[in-house]
């Protein structure tokens, strides 16, 4: 674990302020609200070790910029291990939504389950991926205010 420097969390307190799926810039122009003077190669150096860390993840859609994310656990057992050990911790996943509007990424905190259904009879399946497009809320209401400017 490396330790907490003012540039380390202003990195990781742009996720919680964003609530979303964040690009570097977009991490950059959180992280100057906290500390004006950091640069895109201190959020690379940042975001690098959160990575190394565990405390974030990379989140890659095909053919777009790599955004981050905290990293989502969950607790596979609710206590201790005997010996006073930690409880073992599980990778949880979930889903994205791709704004084709303005190109965000939000987070679903939904799974349509393990899919096996879908696969070909014979198969099994380990993990899957599901990335919704469209258009996000902010997206839709823009769309329609301007499709009733140009309308009247």
């Amino acid at each position: 674990m490396q330790r907490l420097t003012r540039q380390r969390n202003a990195v990781f307190s742009a996720f919680s302020d964003a609530g979303r799926v964040l690009t570097a810039p977009q991490i950059l122009e959180h992280a100057r609200a906290i500390v004006p003077e950091i640069s895109l190669s201190t959020v690379y150096r940042q975001v690098s070790l959160l990575l190394a860390d565990g405390e974030i993840a990379k989140v890659e859609l095909p053919g777009e910029p790599a955004r981050y994310e905290v990293a989502c656990r969950a607790d596979a057992h609710s206590h201790s291990q005997p010996g006073g050990e930690a409880a073992e911790k599980t990778d949880h996943h979930h889903h994205y939504f791709h704004c084709s509007g303005c190109g965000q990424v939000f987070m679903l905190h939904a799974c349509p389950g393990p899919m096996t259904d879908l696969a070909p009879k014979g198969f099994e399946v380990r993990s899957h991926e599901v990335t919704l497009h469209g258009l996000c809320a902010a997206c839709v209401a823009a769309d329609r205010k301007k499709s009733a400017r140009h309308a009247h």
